[in-house]
């Protein structure tokens, strides 16, 4: 009681968040009694919550060497550890815990949950088999079935063998003594059973049998799903078509799952000679037949899908290609769903099908059918999907510039049309008229690419903005506008839409490539770092939250789940974007100690090597998760799509990673002054490689890849120059090779062009000038390493003398380099001024348009608002970037 007494205020002050007061009570209640150790453990959760991370960390060091045993201690200091990212040591805790008291399941469940946080598949096995030792729960047993399944799946083929076995035995054995009584059971036997080669008639057999009805299998929809593909993989093909069709006749006739899986016994067990005359396809085309004729009111997509898609397969098999069959039912398809915004993606693989001609012939029937009137929304739809079935059939890749011109306005002109239909739409709802704006801004994009000028992408934005106004949350256009605003170099645009997606979650890593991939190549350092920081939040995230639902599946017995949230830790934990931004963090916080060489070299040598892999595996075991699909595209099958049109430079992966890691190890290596190694030659052997694949120039920009010549020279430099210390001979010899190689390093390091601009300062003019910023930035350090090395270990100092000289000779042409990016930046800088851009840049795009949307006096104001816009970004950029090359001019 007297304890309670004690610590009552302590829990009440962190309770409503007093955590200072909190802690001077836990100091206080210490003071009196030194081995009360809840107390310290709640002083650990002051100190945390007050943001003293470290000292907390301290606190709970002290508490690990005694091991307390008391709940409330146990409890406190799981959630302090837990709280600053220390799962390990609580395993050690609650092992100690749980052999002092053994009767107390919480902290042998502890135990078991602590090895499950650290996904530690071998010591879940043992606390799941002690927990069902000594509680005799069926759940327990489960457990360690689960655990011992995992590292089946993740350990080598014949260790995995021996695992599935005890795991069968195991379940096999739960089975005979009546444990295994739901469905989530049932399905952890499955997995055993369909891990291992040939095990499908078990696995069967299972589904089919006592447990499966004891379960109700049937009744869940996945496996049934699981049902028909074992049965066609046993080769059961009449099983499985009269499952099918019952699922088609009497549960869901929308089952498109279903469809494919019938259309598979039906291909799969008939060869191209017998398929047309097929007793069993006949049967299929008689069911489809029947759905299709009682689909009357509100029909649904999927029986008339079924149509089209088993003639494609028949006619694929056999070889007999009937184009007008197909046309007659793409054709049918679109009278009942044209008005359906699915509908394009619903045929869009079959229309692919088609040749040209009968693709632009299916665009004309639709035509005379529909005609181009549109007087309710509906009929808007069905002339949006028209247009998109004439853009994917290349109608408008024949078109000259006049003609493309003339059909952004015709396309502006629909979507004008359409907004009196959406007046009383909800703020949260598109416009039934989008896709026409965003099917001009693809035109337009189409003129950029063709021309080379950045108006057309000018004119795409200023349409885009004006149609975000009546659907601001149209995510379809703010991907096209990031995507444009990237390419005009207008990052703090491109940003600021990006904001406004309300990105969360997971989607940080399949969606922040849009801005983050080269975020340095704007010049905005600061910008580009919290950008960075807060798309990383989800691998943070990943570390902590997974696993905790990870321990909710095992609470729930939810083991169908359990594989998913470790795939989908493992996915994010592996993600090629995390590496990506990881690398990209790098950089930019190395451009950001632009104070001192001093400070780039403090940060190298305080830089972790163990968060910088580089090597074939790493590359290899890489997931890349990010979204590439989800913005609209209607290009012809045969042509990039917009996704691709849009990208500013060519798209970073693993080679691209190599080259930014190896960059700063080298560097690293040699600001500590360090003699070259084996380390050190792996580097450079994988520097090279990059740069000399295929592969790695597809990743990499012309920079790029002179930023690696030139670090790679350099290297040769370095290690030249750390050759001649310690020689018993004259290090003439190694010396001059040096000195012949800088003076090569100060040609190639020159700038082939001045960066100018006519009116648009794109994203490739801020490319060019951040790589070089960036190069000097990188050279600066390995200068100060060279003239340190030679300082500290040379012995005879003036035979260093004309190395020495020649290395001062190449930091002026470092400084050159630095200046003539001063010299552009000023030149540009004028250009984005407000002022000039009113009177040349607008002048320029609204008195010589072919658009009449930015010919229209109604529209002058937003044209000057997203000019201005770009500009203010253009000027951030410009003058972030002085300022970098100013402090680097040493």
């Amino acid at each position: 009681m007297e304890q309670e007494r004690r610590l009552k205020p302590i829990y009440d002050a962190l309770e409503v968040g007093n955590y200072r007061e909190a802690l001077a009570l836990c100091n206080k209640a210490l003071k009196k009694q030194p081995d009360l150790h809840v107390a310290k453990a709640l002083k650990a959760a002051a100190l945390e919550r007050t943001g003293r991370m470290q000292e907390a960390l301290d606190v709970c060091q002290e508490l690990q060497w005694i091991k307390p045993t008391d709940e409330a201690t146990l409890r406190t200091l799981s959630m302090v550890l837990r709280s600053c990212g220390k799962n390990e040591p609580l395993v050690k805790l609650y092992e100690n815990a749980s052999k002092v008291h053994p009767t107390n399941e919480n902290f042998a469940v502890q135990w078991f949950m602590a090895h499950a946080r650290l996904l530690d598949l071998k010591g879940q096995q043992m606390a799941a088999l002690a927990l069902n030792k000594n509680f005799k729960k069926s759940n327990y047993m489960f457990w360690a079935i689960m655990s011992i399944t995992l590292q089946g799946q993740k350990a080598p083929a014949a260790q995995a063998k021996v695992l599935y076995m005890l795991a069968e035995r195991m379940m096999i054995k739960a089975v005979s003594e009546d444990k295994l009584t739901n469905l989530e059971e049932l399905q952890l036997y499955l997995i055993i059973l369909l891990d291992q080669q040939n095990r499908e008639k078990d696995a069967l057999a299972i589904l089919d049998g006592e447990l499966g009805v004891k379960t109700k299998a049937i009744e869940n929809v996945e496996l049934r799903y699981l049902r028909i593909s074992l049965l066609i993989k046993t080769q059961q093909w009449d099983t499985a078509r009269d499952a099918a069709l019952h699922i088609l006749r009497e549960i869901n006739s929308d089952d498109w799952r279903t469809f494919v899986q019938l259309f598979d016994t039906i291909t799969l067990s008939t060869d191209a000679a017998s398929l047309a005359g097929s007793e069993r396809l006949a049967e299929a085309r008689k069911c489809i037949d029947e759905l299709v004729a009682k689909e009357t009111k509100n029909p649904k997509r999927g029986p008339f899908l079924a149509q089209i898609e088993l003639e494609k397969r028949v006619q694929d098999i056999t070889g007999a290609k009937d184009t007008v069959k197909i046309l007659e039912l793409l054709v049918a398809y679109f009278e009942i769903f044209g008005s359906k915004s699915c509908c394009f993606e619903d045929l869009q693989g079959y229309v692919s099908w088609l040749s040209k001609d009968d693709s632009l012939g299916f665009c004309a029937k639709l035509r005379e059918i529909k005609g181009d009137k549109a007087e309710t929304a509906k009929d808007t739809q069905v002339q949006i999907n028209i247009t998109r079935f004439e853009r994917f059939a290349g109608k408008h890749s024949t078109l000259n510039f006049a003609e493309k011109y003339a059909q952004v306005n015709a396309l502006w002109k629909l979507y004008e049309d359409a907004l009196p239909l959406g007046k009383d739409l909800e703020e949260t709802e598109r416009q039934y008229g989008d896709d026409y704006a965003i099917m001009a801004s693809h035109i337009l994009i189409d003129l950029h690419k063709e021309t080379k000028s950045y108006t057309p992408l000018l004119n795409a934005a200023f349409i885009l903005e004006h149609a975000l106004k009546a659907s601001k949350h149209n995510y379809q256009m703010k991907l096209l506008l990031i995507r444009i605003y990237s390419i005009l170099g207008a990052f703090n645009c491109a940003c600021n839409i990006y904001g406004t997606m309300s990105i969360r979650h997971v989607q940080h890593d399949t969606m922040s490539h849009y801005v983050m991939d080269r975020a340095l190549n704007y010049g905005q350092v600061n910008e580009a770092l919290n950008q960075l920081y807060e798309g990383h939040q989800i691998y943070h995230s990943n570390e902590s939250e997974t696993p905790e639902m990870i321990l909710q599946a095992y609470k729930y017995s939810t083991f169908s789940k359990i594989p998913e949230f470790i795939e989908f830790h493992t996915r994010l934990e592996n993600s090629l974007q995390k590496v990506i931004a990881d690398r990209e963090l790098i950089r930019l916080e190395f451009l950001k100690e632009e104070d001192s060489v001093a400070r780039t070299v403090q940060y190298l040598q305080e830089l972790e090597v163990e968060q910088l892999q580089f090597d074939a595996n790493f590359r290899e075991t890489r997931i890349d998760n990010r979204d590439k699909t989800v913005m609209l595209n209607w290009n012809p099958k045969d042509q990039p799509t917009v996704e691709q049109q849009t990208l500013p430079a060519p798209r970073p992966g693993c080679y691209w990673t190599s080259l930014f890691t190896t960059i700063p190890r080298v560097l690293k290596i040699m600001a500590h002054g360090q003699a070259p190694d084996e380390t050190w030659e792996t580097l450079l052997t994988e520097m090279a490689a990059v740069v000399q694949s295929d592969a790695g120039k597809l990743e990499l920009t012309a920079e790029e890849i002179k930023l690696a010549e030139v670090m790679q020279k350099y290297a040769e430099v370095y290690k030249q120059v750390y050759s001649s210390f310690g020689s018993s001979e004259a290090p003439t010899e190694a010396i001059t090779a040096a000195k012949e190689k800088l003076v090569q390093l100060g040609k190639l390091v020159k700038r082939e062009a001045n960066v100018r601009s006519t009116g648009v300062i794109p994203w490739s003019s801020f490319h060019a000038l951040t790589s070089s910023v960036e190069l000097v930035a990188y050279l600066n350090v390995a200068n100060h390493a060279l003239q340190n090395v030679i300082s500290v270990k040379a012995g005879k100092k003036a035979t260093y003398k004309p190395l020495l000289k020649q290395l001062d000779e190449f930091m002026n042409s470092c400084r050159q380099v630095l200046q003539g990016v001063q010299t552009d930046i000023s030149a540009l800088r004028n250009i984005a001024k407000s002022d000039r851009l009113r009177t040349g840049l607008m002048y320029e795009l609204c008195d010589e348009s072919s658009l009449d949307f930015v010919r229209s006096p109604n529209h002058r104001s937003l044209i000057e608002e997203v000019v201005l816009k770009v500009g203010s970004s253009w000027s951030s950029s410009l003058v972030c970037l002085q300022q970098q090359a100013q402090s680097r001019m040493i």
